[in-house]
């Protein structure tokens, strides 16, 4: 996924044996914004795939919205499923943010272009309809920034430097990368602001 202010590109595998992935992801892009997500539907196997499907159907349907509405959204839609973790983020072009809501393990780090980098804790718990507590945290960027995003089914994360080219670069790196767990479905996004 690409524009003028963004390069993004995710590896999604499938646990083996599996027909489906229990795992999910989104990049809906406008021309004020863009929505990224990685979910992980509990488990793994169709009913895994049903809930990740779920959360992307609420991130479709609400992507207008502020990132802890979009993921109370999420959780709205997944009640009576067998639930689901998510990481969003809401880059804003124009104030030049990321703003961060997450409810489960899926991992994120952003990368700045002079070595700081920010990795918030994510958030104990799954999101299955009932009341939740959300939250949310906003970061600026800069051009050369970079993040990442991935599931439990990442083993082991990229060089951070080895990953800042053009978005089907890093698709064709990461796709043959040995980063994945076999045991396990696995998604792994890397974003790169221009």
């Amino acid at each position: 996924y690409k524009d003028q202010h963004i390069d993004v590109a995710t590896v999604q595998k499938t646990k083996p044996g599996n027909t489906v992935c229990g795992d999910g992801h989104i990049v809906f892009q406008s021309s004020a914004y863009t929505i990224c997500a990685v979910i992980d539907g509990l488990g793994s196997g169709k009913g895994a795939h049903l809930s990740a499907e779920k959360a992307i159907r609420a991130i479709q349907d609400h992507h207008d919205e502020e990132a802890e509405q979009i993921l109370e959204r999420c959780n709205q839609y997944l009640a009576n499923e067998r639930g689901a973790v998510i990481t969003l983020l809401r880059i804003d072009y124009k104030a030049s943010t990321v703003t961060y809501s997450n409810f489960g393990n899926i991992g994120f780090i952003l990368y700045h272009p002079d070595g700081t980098v920010e990795q918030p804790m994510p958030k104990r718990g799954y999101l299955c309809g009932r009341v939740q507590k959300l939250s949310s945290e906003q970061f600026r960027y800069k051009p050369g920034s970079s993040f990442f995003m991935y599931s439990d089914g990442v083993e082991q994360l990229p060089k951070v430097r080895e990953y800042s080219a053009t978005a089907k670069a890093v698709s064709e790196k990461l796709l043959n990368g040995k980063f994945y767990s076999q045991k396990d479905d696995a998604t792994l996004m890397i974003g790169n602001f221009k």
